[in-house]
Formats: C-alpha cells, structure tokens, sequence
C-alpha cells in the first residue's frame, strides 16, 4: 500500500508534461512530450504519431546506453498508424539527472520501465500499450514481464534481436564465430574461440574487446544507420540529446558490464509469459545469433510467430524499414 501511494506522489509530482502543437486534420501529428523523474534519473518520453486508434507503441532502446529518440526516422510509417513512446532510459541518451551508476541493473531497469508504463496509462487511460524491444531492450522486457504480474499491464510484445539468458547467448555467439570463421576461413578466430569455452563457472572472464573484434571481423553487423551521413546529421542536429552525451554515459557502465550483465537468466521464467509474443530477428546477425530466436520460441509456452527478415543483421527496422513497419503493425492489429 505505501508504494501505491508512493507511485502516486511520483506520477502527480515528477512527470512534467509539454504539451506540443498538433495538427487537426493531421490524425499522425500527435505530439506530447512526457518527463519521469525517479531514483535520480531524469528521463524524457517523447510521443509522437497517430493517437485516434488508442494505442501506443513503447520503443525500448538497446545499448545500454544508447538513446530511443534517434532512430525515430525509422518508425515513420509506423507512426502514421499508431503512436510510438520514444524512452531514452536512466543514463541513457538524453535522460539527464544525478542518477547512480549502481542502478543500471536489470532490477532497477524493470521498475523504471513498469513507472513509464503507469506514466502512459494515467496520461492517456484509455490507450492500450505495446511493448517494442530491440538489443538490450528485450533483456528489460523479459526482466519486465518475468516479475510478478507485469505483463498484464501490456497488450503485447515484440522482441527483437535480444536474448533472455546471457549464458546461453554468449554460447550461440561462440558457436557463431566458429562456424563463420571456419567457413570464411579465419584460423586465428577459429582458434581463438576453441580455445575460450564457455561455462557459466567461467563466463565471467570473457574480454569484450577479444570477442566483439573478431565478432565484427567476421561481419556480424556491418551495416549501423550511423553509416548514413544524413543520420548522422540527424543524430548531431536534430535530436534532443547530443552525441557527446551518450559517448559519455558509456563510461557509467563498467560495473554493469564486469558484473550486472552475468546475472541475468530469465530461462525458466519464460514459460510464465503468457501474453501475445512476436519475435523479429535479422537473419544474419552475428551480434545475437538467430539461433537465440529458435530457443526463446522453445521456452515460451504459446505459440510465438518469427518474423525472420532476411537482408538484415542486429537493426531491421534500419535495413528492412518497410518489411519491419508492415509486420509490426500486422502484430498490433491482431492483438
């Protein structure tokens, strides 16, 4: 009961609200700009797109640390259909405040995400709200709806490129690098992963530098929107964060990297989700193997449709921007 009235007092005092100017005969020119203050963290919410149909689409950016804001370009056509909350997490993006780098754990990542869903719900209590997660956003998802009764807050989710254990995806990365370093024929990186199995007594000793270089030399991800130079120009010019902001905010993120993203293993907990399940996924990904995909569908209990999108490595929604959009919105209208 006193966290009730807790949230309560957050949500009356904490959440700044800016109204934007919309366009009347413009039903995809909502737009409203929400702020949530909580445990040092100052994090904006932007809501932009159509609100007539009542629901909303809650982007969860990957990273951590990166923003959700910045790759709005890519959510055009989903925007004329349905609204998107764009939420830059704690230390992340453009959220600003005195927030300590001992909260970016997976815990406390949940619980933000479970006070921007109550934001939403008593801004607009009559919308339904859809879950998007991309890279680490599908970690704070299934964080999320693995807790207590949090998936009845939510309509339905959609994960994608993301895993639910870190054990079995640093196994699926290893078995990744194998198999494309011996078919591309690189020895060294063939030998080196041969030499480093994983276990979860030893999993702790992995070097990111070691395994992301030989990772990326194989081509698990050669294509980022950052190689566009007009994203690049509207990442500098015309978001609300700046790109010095987020390059800083990467350094709060060692412990959470050394220690907080070991302990995260939602593997049993899955079978307990019981709403509507999407999967997307990059079908060349080397960055979260699709591989991950196969074995999430084997832990969910329902039936989990996989929409595989062929061209595309750890970003369709950037390399298959129509595919991604018409899928998306297909899974909203069903559910």
């Amino acid at each position: 009961m006193r966290y009730i009235t807790q949230l309560a007092g957050l949500l009356a005092l904490s959440a700044t609200l800016i109204l934007m100017a919309c366009t009347p005969d413009d039903p995809a020119a909502f737009s409203e700009n929400l702020r949530l203050r909580h445990k040092g963290a100052d994090m904006p919410v932007w809501v932009r797109g159509n609100m007539t149909g009542n629901k909303i689409l809650l982007f969860l950016h990957g990273g951590p640390g990166e923003c959700a804001i910045c790759l709005r370009e890519f959510f055009a056509d989903v925007e004329k259909e349905m609204a998107v909350a764009y939420w830059d997490q704690r230390i992340s993006g453009a959220a600003s405040g005195n927030a300590d780098p001992a909260t970016l754990n997976y815990p406390q990542f949940a619980e933000d995400l479970g006070m921007v869903i109550k934001l939403l719900k008593t801004r607009y209590p009559d919308a339904g709200i859809y879950l998007l997660g991309h890279s680490f956003g599908v970690e704070m998802a299934w964080q999320f709806l693995t807790t207590g009764n949090n998936q009845h807050e939510i309509e339905a989710f959609v994960a994608m490129d993301g895993v639910y254990a870190t054990y079995d995806w640093l196994l699926q990365v290893r078995e990744w690098v194998m198999r494309e370093a011996a078919a591309q024929g690189d020895a060294e990186a063939l030998t080196f992963m041969q030499n480093h199995p994983i276990t979860p007594e030893n999993m702790r000793t992995v070097s990111w530098g070691d395994w992301y270089s030989r990772m990326f030399r194989l081509g698990a991800n050669p294509v980022w929107p950052t190689d566009d130079k007009d994203h690049v120009f509207y990442l500098w010019f015309k978001t609300p964060g700046s790109k010095f902001s987020q390059l800083a905010n990467i350094g709060h993120y060692d412990h959470y990297y050394a220690e907080e993203i070991f302990t995260f293993d939602r593997s049993q907990l899955l079978k307990n989700v019981t709403i509507p399940v999407a999967l997307f996924w990059g079908k060349k990904d080397g960055i979260i193997p699709i591989e991950m995909a196969y074995r999430t569908q084997e832990r969910l209990e329902r039936a989990v449709p996989l929409v595989v999108f062929d061209n595309s490595w750890h970003s369709p929604m950037h390399t298959e921007q129509a595919k991604f959009s018409q899928a998306l919105l297909d899974f909203v209208q069903e559910n």
